[in-house]
């Protein structure tokens, strides 16, 4: 049998290593960049955490509209149903000195909606809060009557008044339901707080025949010291029978309070029926459209009053006067 020839045999080289040169992983670049992007951020991201938290914690608390208060607009005022009123019964008078003017157009807590003094941005808040709480008021009192008192103070809100602009901003709300419809109304000649006063009684009287038994002032609360210790002084207007409800807007009022005492009660203390100076200038910048009112006519007790004008600013009216007795 013939012998078989083995194959030839094949010689693999295989190369040696030298452990010097063998390949290792190196970290990758993205990695490390990561991780300088953790430490260099997270500090600023638990400092703006905490900022945040601070000013969440000790921001101004907003102005609430009272519970009671719906927010809904009525929309078919063709068909507006309200409570009969019979004026001679009613007793008190609720007054909202106005500030701003609302323009009609646009939600009332909108800025944009009303013309505005530069000083009186960031106050639509506190205007609306004084708007709803005297008609809670005049809610729970049914023998009360509502004035929105302000003329038409700024030429470039146009022939709104003041008076008109609050009227029509509770009744964009939804707040003049008709419980309340008819014992909300306006006075539309006063320029300054002391004319408020008087003239919302003035025009109390035209409404209902008599004179306020009482008297609720729905304001500012740095501007009460100016009604209790020189309007009511210049009116003889018993304290006994008066009310103030004061609502500041959010945040310090300390600087509102000293503009409140330089710009108006120094000037009313001096001059109680504003007569003169200053006072009697704002007067005629705030009548851009002559206006000119009417209660002497409607209001004869009170008619040498409304021009009393003494030598002495700060001698007090001493002539009859329906509410002293």
């Amino acid at each position: 049998m013939p012998s078989r020839t083995p194959p030839p045999m094949v010689r693999i080289n295989i190369p040696t290593v030298n452990l010097s040169e063998a390949w290792a992983p190196t970290p990758l670049r993205k990695h490390r960049l990561g991780t300088r992007l953790v430490r260099l951020y997270l500090p600023c991201l638990l400092i703006f955490s905490l900022v945040l938290n601070i000013f969440f914690f000790t921001r101004p608390v907003p102005l609430l509209r009272p519970s009671s208060l719906s927010s809904t607009r009525a929309d078919d005022r063709a068909h507006r149903k309200y409570d009969s009123v019979d004026f001679k019964r009613l007793t008190d008078l609720v007054l909202v000195p106005g500030h701003g003017v609302y323009l009609g157009d646009g939600s009332p807590l909108n800025e944009a909606s009303w013309y505005l003094l530069d000083e009186q941005r960031g106050e639509v808040g506190a205007f609306m809060a004084h708007i709803a709480k005297a008609v809670e008021i005049v809610k729970e009192h049914d023998q009360s009557l509502l004035l929105f008192s302000g003329g038409k103070t700024r030429i470039e809100a146009g022939a709104y008044s003041e008076a008109q602009g609050y009227w029509a901003a509770a009744d964009r709300m939804g707040w003049l339901t008709k419980d309340v419809y008819r014992r909300v109304a306006t006075e539309e000649f006063a320029r300054d707080s002391y004319e408020n006063v008087v003239f919302s009684i003035a025009r109390f009287h035209e409404i209902t025949g008599n004179y306020p038994d009482r008297i609720t002032v729905v304001g500012f609360d740095f501007k009460k010291d100016r009604f209790l210790d020189l309007h009511l002084r210049a009116l003889r207007y018993p304290k006994i029978r008066f009310n103030y409800v004061g609502i500041n807007p959010p945040g310090d009022s300390a600087p509102l309070l000293k503009a409140e005492r330089r710009d108006a009660y120094e000037l009313f203390a001096k001059d109680l029926y504003g007569c003169s100076g200053k006072l009697a200038e704002k007067r005629v910048s705030r009548n851009p459209f002559m206006m000119n009112h009417g209660y002497a006519k409607s209001c004869p007790e009170m008619s040498s009053f409304f021009d009393y004008c003494p030598a002495n600013p700060t001698a007090v009216y001493d002539g009859a006067l329906p509410w002293v007795n």
